[in-house]
């Protein structure tokens, strides 16, 4: 999945209404006139929440058609459903932001105001703006009680829109870290793993190709038949050459020593 982007956060709708439009797409998912009636909040809610389900990488940009990853989510038990929600979590650098800020805060954080979230994501330039961050804070708050790490309250009066963290929200993280690391390295041994095989194979295919037989056309020797030159044609080409020789002047030893070095070898009369 994508690490996340710095346009729209997925906003303007809750986890409720994520499942909601899942669960219709479950049952059809190829008239998507047919899904807005079914789904029934009205045209704002499905493009928002729709929208959501593309950025999380559920269902495809180019279709109402399940991703991998949300097959997983659609075609499986609550446990199994909060279990890929938490990958989602994780995987979506603006709600990674947040979690890593409460592993590396100094102190033991029992509480993020929605105000401290829209301040992270505003210095990491996640969001289109104000409006945008305050609503992908509601949803990502409504997300993190769904998975059960904290409590999403709404404010009242004087006291902020929040999450309660539970009190062994780090050690989550961290587990969630460890997983993801592991995951990596598992994925570079394999690619390591496939270049090497791709390597073995392409030094191989020229040693076969050298094990031909040889017929007596394909080996020219020199006078002792020390080095022997396999396959003359496929290690140079070259152009017939036609030399006249005029020998009328030559002596029977200048003439044997000439056919010598022409042919590399001179059988005596």
């Amino acid at each position: 999945m994508a690490k996340g982007s710095n346009n729209n956060l997925p906003a303007y709708t809750t986890v409720e209404n994520l499942f909601r439009l899942i669960n219709v797409l479950i049952k059809n998912n190829k008239n998507e006139e047919s899904v807005k009636a079914l789904f029934e909040l009205g045209d704002s809610a499905y493009r928002n929440t729709k929208s959501a389900l593309k950025l999380f990488d559920i269902i495809e940009n180019d279709s109402l058609n399940f991703t991998p990853i949300g097959r997983e989510i659609a075609y499986s038990g609550e446990d199994n459903k909060k279990g890929e929600m938490i990958k989602i979590v994780k995987n979506y650098e603006p709600y990674e932001l947040v979690l890593n800020s409460i592993v590396t805060s100094l102190n033991d954080t029992k509480v993020t105001e929605i105000d401290t979230i829209k301040n992270l994501w505003g210095r990491a330039d996640f969001g289109s703006g104000d409006r945008n961050r305050s609503n992908g804070a509601t949803l990502f708050m409504s997300i993190i009680n769904f998975i059960e790490f904290g409590s999403y309250i709404i404010g009242r009066g004087k006291n902020p829109t929040r999450i309660e963290w539970v009190p062994d929200i780090k050690d989550k993280i961290n587990s969630l870290n460890k997983v993801n690391s592991s995951v990596e390295q598992k994925e570079n041994t394999n690619t390591q793993v496939q270049d090497t095989v791709e390597e073995s194979v392409v030094e191989t295919v020229p040693v076969e190709e050298e094990q031909e037989e040889n017929t007596p056309a394909d080996i020219i020797a020199n006078e002792n038949n020390v080095r022997p030159i396999k396959n003359p044609n496929r290690a140079v080409s070259l152009s017939n050459i036609t030399i006249n020789v005029d020998m009328s002047d030559w002596s029977d030893e200048k003439i044997k020593t000439f056919f010598k070095y022409a042919y590399g070898q001179f059988e005596e009369d």
